[in-house]
């Protein structure tokens, strides 16, 4: 497979670059607008606990037993290696990943967590196999470079949504297999910092920054087939992070969560949040969504 098979063939800009892994522009971020959105807030946010320090840009994962694993992310301009994980109310440093990183995706295969792609100063493959205990250690490469991509769990297998090769936009969803990527979709547009989740076989992808500009479309995509439209942001969006509680999407950023039916694609303000967020983790674990970084050092619980 050749390199640039993922990729949307568009080289992207110089100051897309600079946003992107070991850049020091700022990216554009989710909107701040408390007025998006027709009705009152319908979740609770309360604050659970604290990270060591202001994170951004960090990867997370839910393990069993309501507990959360959050690996590397950035520190103002610079990359870390630190693996947290534990009840989200006490997150504690339980292992380092072999290399420092940011913008990576990560999920749960069985009983084993896998970090997918991030970097440091530019975009990387590498393949990080970590235990719930923490331990970590290189495991394989991706088929090409990723970062500031998105991850969703299908039937047991990882689907890595979108992204950014270093030189070029992503719009492929591929299906990771060691040794055996596979693209199963193709967005219509490469999109970097999109929000991405799962409900039962379906994935969906929320906002995202694309070489235009951020975007508006909620995506849906069923692995082999084409993805659609189900609803629109009520701005261009990026930055945000996307997950689901009781068969809703909630989209995560700035200083609001909006919830979006996948079903009626109508498109709600669900929250308010007490500072505003950027590419933070949102997590669900049992009843709740857990909402952690966003370039401070929070930790949340959103709760219908």
């Amino acid at each position: 497979m050749t390199r640039g098979f993922l990729a949307l063939a568009a080289i992207a800009t110089l100051a897309a670059c600079a946003a992107g892994c070991g850049g020091t522009l700022k990216q554009p971020s989710a909107s701040n607008n408390a007025s998006d959105g027709k009705t009152r807030p319908t979740l609770t946010v309360t604050r659970i606990g604290a990270l060591p320090q202001a994170i951004s840009r960090a990867a997370a994962v839910a393990l069993p037993g309501g507990k959360l694993m959050i690996l590397g992310g950035l520190v103002g301009n610079n990359s870390i290696d630190t693996i947290l994980a534990g009840p989200p109310n006490r997150l504690r440093v339980v292992g380092h990943l072999p290399q420092a990183t940011h913008d990576a995706a990560a999920a749960l295969l069985g009983s084993t967590v896998y970090l997918f792609g991030g970097g440091a100063a530019t975009s990387t493959a590498t393949v990080v196999r970590v235990s719930p205990a923490g331990s970590a250690a290189n495991s394989g490469t991706l088929i090409e470079p990723l970062s500031d991509l998105g991850t969703a769990v299908v039937g047991g297998r990882a689907y890595l949504v979108g992204g950014y090769t270093g030189t070029q936009f992503a719009s492929a969803i591929l299906r990771y297999a060691p040794g055996n990527d596979t693209v199963v979709a193709r967005l219509p547009l490469g999109l970097r910092y999109a929000g991405v989740t799962a409900i039962g076989g379906t994935i969906y992808v929320a906002g995202g920054l694309s070489p235009s500009g951020p975007t508006r479309a909620v995506y849906a995509v069923k692995p082999g087939k084409k993805p659609r439209v189900v609803a629109t942001l009520p701005k261009p969006e990026s930055a945000a992070a996307l997950a689901m509680l009781g068969g809703t999407l909630y989209y995560v950023g700035g200083r609001k969560v909006l919830a979006i039916d996948p079903s009626t694609g109508k498109v709600t303000v669900a929250a308010r949040l007490p500072v505003s967020l950027s590419d933070a983790t949102a997590t669900t674990l049992g009843n709740e969504i857990v909402v952690a970084g966003g370039g401070t050092s929070g930790v949340w619980a959103l709760k219908s």
